[in-house]
């Protein structure tokens, strides 16, 4: 991920962006570099995207949606902190959104997600 992508005004439970960026790093690590919620590697993610397997969405100026595990609080009330947060793949994260409890979605839609990717990654060799 890229430094310039994190900033101190969207996360404000971060004492400045390079808390931000050092706590990412660091949950990236402890993640292994999957999603919190169905546990897909980020590299199988860009795998799938770079295949046109999966979509992206593009934001505003040349940014995209996909392509980086993104932060997302667990407690939504509680608003961003190192405690509060977890590493999610965009697809989790959009598709959780502020609609499921964040235990409730791991436990019951994050496999369902898995399989998906791990269904679509069957095709990376076919392609």
């Amino acid at each position: 991920m890229k430094k310039k992508g994190f900033s101190q005004k969207h996360k404000p439970g971060f004492p400045n962006s390079d808390a931000l960026y050092s706590w990412y790093e660091k949950q990236f690590k402890l993640q292994n570099g999957c999603c919190y919620y169905c546990e897909t590697s980020i590299d199988l993610i860009n795998a799938l995207i770079a295949k046109d397997l999966l979509k992206t969405r593009a934001v505003r100026g040349d940014g995209m949606r996909g392509p980086s595990l993104e932060i997302d609080k667990l407690i939504n009330e509680l608003g961003y902190s190192p405690s509060n947060c977890v590493l999610a793949c965009y697809y989790c994260n959009n598709d959780k959104s502020y609609i499921f409890p964040p235990d409730q979605y791991k436990r019951y839609l994050g496999p369902s997600r898995s399989k998906l990717f791990s269904d679509l990654a069957l095709e990376l060799n076919k392609r």
